[in-house]
């Protein structure tokens, strides 16, 4: 710190003030006798000014003083890194990290820490999963498998608030597990941190899965996308195989072998001086529910390698729930629903139930039946009873596909409980007075209150010829209605796709876009649209098509509406595009049963459970409804935890956890929320199950949800230290990085920052033999002057 000087003998400034005044006079006259002055005798009179001053200026007791660190007052925090990253070694070094580090700490270098002590106090800590205090540094054994310095910091601040700590001298090669916390984490509120690195830049033979990118989509050939990057360093040249293979789930079905469930390996060849190769693989799991796949990368190298625990990666793949249930209502039988059920019946996730309308409610004839009967005759012969049929005024509707007999039994659904057991609506061709107001009001409710898909497809009596102007239904469509615009030419429309169509996975046929243009030139022409006059805001068109007069106009467009979506397409005769040929067939199959898919994505269900995995473990969070999907008041939330990636003969050595059960506590604030944590140092694939109970013990739903436990693969996903990280964190807390060879400078750095606690340290300058050697050498310099200009 900065000192300054102050005068203790404030009694003698007059004594100094007049001798000064005094002294210095003589001196002037003594000098400018004879002219002397102006002949240039400036320095001499100068000379003897200033010793007068320095003799003076004793008399005042001037004293050199300044702030420093209180002496064993203030506390220095020592933090190394445990983790088993600190086990590598640097090329061309004989010791690992973890050898250099502890010589330092606790052997025959760590001299520089009896200095620290000196002036501080020095507390030790180690960190991995979390920050622990330590004795002594002998006690580090390498074992964490983690490195979570964002937390480990956050922690140290924690414990530190409102104690006098003075600076962090933090050992550690940068390799956060917890990167993106550190984003979060306010660096400003540290002390100085004073980062010393442990082992240097040169790459280290590795061969790695570096990142890993699941993606999971409605496209219906490869709904599962995976993009890895395989990293080759210091390693000779060599063939790599990376490969996926299922991991089997103890208790479910034998995971399937059959190539259309897995992707294929994949062979990249690696350069002798380093490459990066990305890698993605795309398939269509056979199986519904949570799934776990093992990639694993293998070179011929693999003996060379610093470590082989970066080679193999565990991903969990979410394929839904079986049988999201779809609800298709039509005016009349079409081609349409031929199609659109016949691309949707082998689905194993999808099952369409169908209400087709025969004939309208008001017929324009007279049925001549038998005597005191008032039902249909249409009817007559189909094994119903005579309550069962329709009257005379009421439309005539044949069910298909339905679950049991009571389901649709009085057609459309009249309650929140019988629409809200559908996960999306199909609406085609239909008039908006086949609905009553109530009805009407319950599909909006439908969308917005309980998360459903609505697709409305054109028609004759579709959309703005439909009479939909001014319902509930049109408020939640993605488009305004106005049957007074004019019906735009539909002879020979061409479909095509816009800019956010394309990057769309579940409005494109084709993987690529080269192969989805050739097949796009192909379809047929359209010959029934219903004319968009315009889309609401937020809305997206993905899809028009343009008439021979060049005129284009919206054909598939959607939007997110409240909790749920809804999507318009604007084609009536979709089914021309099947009747081309098989292959034709095929393409439409596709695209209805991506549609169907994208209408179910993101469905609420009654009870859902997330896994948010966090620096101490996983916290489990359920989120239940009533049968109104309101969020649940009062229940309870039972989860099963199971290790699912051991195999039955790993069962019997295996020492640690397999099956726990979990009861998760309401969430304050957040009704119909519950949460637990759980956290476990074994690493490999979960599952939690949960069962919400209402509050009289009925079962309100269940819920499933997975994850992956590998810190290892995160913590060697870089073997070369991370100076970047290192450095942010010193400069944001005013502190520095040091290299490892100077750590004989910490404690003079650490001395030189504001220090909670300081004291006032003063040094007499009067009594010292440089301020009376100055003043003499002004004197003996003015004498010299004056004998070489012979003056007396």
């Amino acid at each position: 710190m900065l000192g300054a000087i102050t005068f203790n003998g404030n009694e003698w400034w007059w004594v100094a003030l007049l001798g000064g005044a005094a002294l210095i006079a003589t001196s002037f006259f003594a000098w400018k006798s004879e002219g002397r002055l102006v002949n240039g005798y400036v320095l001499g009179f100068s000379l003897r000014a200033i010793g007068v001053v320095l003799l003076l200026m004793c008399l005042l007791d001037p004293h050199w003083t300044g702030e420093r660190p209180a002496k064993g007052a203030n506390i220095v925090a020592i933090v190394a890194d445990n983790s088993q990253g600190m086990n590598l070694a640097d090329s061309g070094q004989s010791e690992t990290r973890a050898e250099s580090l502890k010589r330092r700490l606790a052997g025959e270098d760590a001299y520089w820490l009896t200095q620290l002590e000196e002036d501080f106090q020095a507390r030790a800590y180690r960190f991995d999963r979390d920050l622990r205090r330590v004795n002594d540094f002998g006690s580090l054994d390498f074992t964490g498998d983690r490195s979570n310095l964002a937390h480990s910091l956050a922690q140290l601040q924690e414990r530190y608030d409102g104690l006098p700590l003075a600076g962090v001298v933090l050992f550690t090669d940068g390799i956060a597990t917890d990167l993106d916390a550190l984003e979060s984490l306010n660096l400003d509120a540290l002390p100085p941190v004073f980062p010393i690195v442990v082992g240097d830049s040169a790459p280290m033979p590795d061969l790695s899965l570096e990142r890993i990118a699941l993606r999971q989509t409605a496209f219906d050939d490869a709904p599962v996308s995976l993009k890895t990057v395989v990293s080759a360093a210091a390693l000779p040249a060599q063939t790599v195989n990376i490969a996926i293979e299922p991991i089997e789930i103890r208790g479910d079905l034998p995971a399937s072998g059959d190539e259309s469930d897995l992707p294929p390996s994949q062979s990249v060849r690696t350069r002798a001086s380093g490459s990066n190769h990305t890698l993605t693989f795309d398939w269509r799991p056979i199986r519904t529910g949570i799934q776990f796949y093992r990639i694993t990368a293998n070179g011929t190298n693999s003996d060379a390698e610093a470590t082989q625990a970066n080679n193999e990666r565990i991903v969990m793949v979410d394929g839904g729930r079986t049988g999201f249930r779809i609800l298709y209502v039509t005016g009349r039988p079409n081609w349409e629903y031929k199609f659109l059920n016949r691309a949707l019946y082998d689905d194993p996730q999808l099952q369409m139930t169908g209400l087709i309308r025969v004939a309208r409610r008001e017929p324009k004839f007279e049925f001549k039946g038998r005597a005191g009967e008032s039902s249909n005759p249409l009817y007559r012969g189909f094994g119903r009873d005579e309550e069962e049929t329709e009257d005379y005024d009421q439309p005539v509707l044949i069910r298909v596909n339905t679950r049991d007999e009571s389901e649709l039994n009085d057609g459309f659904p009249k309650t929140a409980e019988e629409l809200f057991e559908y996960d999306a609506l199909i609406i085609d061709d239909l008039e908006a007075d086949f609905f009553s107001f109530s009805q009407q009001t319950l599909i909006r409710r439908f969308v917005s209150e309980r998360g459903g898909g609505l697709l409305a497809l054109g028609g004759a009596d579709a959309l703005d010829h439909g009479g939909y102007e001014e319902t509930p239904i049109a408020a939640t469509l993605p488009i305004y209605l106005d049957q007074t615009f004019q019906r735009a030419s539909s002879e020979d429309l061409t479909w095509s796709l816009t800019r956010e169509g394309w990057v769309e996975p579940w409005t494109r046929v084709r993987p690529n876009e080269a192969d989805e243009r050739a097949r796009l030139n192909t379809m047929p022409p359209f010959r029934v649209l219903n004319t968009i006059p315009k889309i609401k805001p937020g809305a997206r068109v993905l899809a028009e098509v343009e008439n021979l007069l060049g005129d284009r106009y919206p054909s598939l467009v959607a939007h997110n509406f409240g909790a749920g979506k809804a999507a318009c397409v604007a084609i009536g005769d979709m089914w021309r595009w099947g009747m081309r040929g098989e292959n034709e067939q095929d393409d439409l199959a596709r695209l209805w049963r991506q549609i169907a898919r994208w209408l179910v994505t993101d469905i609420p269900e009654l009870v859902e459970i997330e896994a948010k995995p966090g620096p101490e473990g996983v916290e489990l969070v359920v989120e239940a409804r009533d049968n109104d999907y309101k969020p649940l008041e009062i229940g309870e939330a039972r989860i099963t935890i199971k290790r699912v990636d051991l195999e039955e003969s790993e069962l019997a050595s295996h020492t640690g956890f397999v099956e726990v059960t979990h009861f998760a506590e309401p969430v304050a604030d957040s009704p119909g929320q519950f949460a637990t944590q759980f956290s476990s140092q074994d690493e490999g694939a979960y599952i939690a199950n949960v069962e919400v109970l209402g509050p009289d013990g009925e079962v309100v739903g269940m819920a499933e949800t997975g994850w992956v436990n590998e810190p290892l693969a995160t913590e060697f996903a870089s073997l070369v230290p991370n100076t970047d990280v290192l450095e942010r964190i010193a400069v944001e807390t005013g502190g520095e990085v040091i290299d490892i060879d100077a750590l004989a400078l910490i404690e003079e750095k650490i001395a030189k920052q504001n220090t909670p606690i300081t004291e006032i340290w003063s040094y007499p300058i009067w009594h010292n033999g440089w301020l009376f050697l100055g003043a003499l050498g002004c004197f003996l310099a003015e004498w010299g002057l004056r004998r070489n200009r012979g003056l007396a």
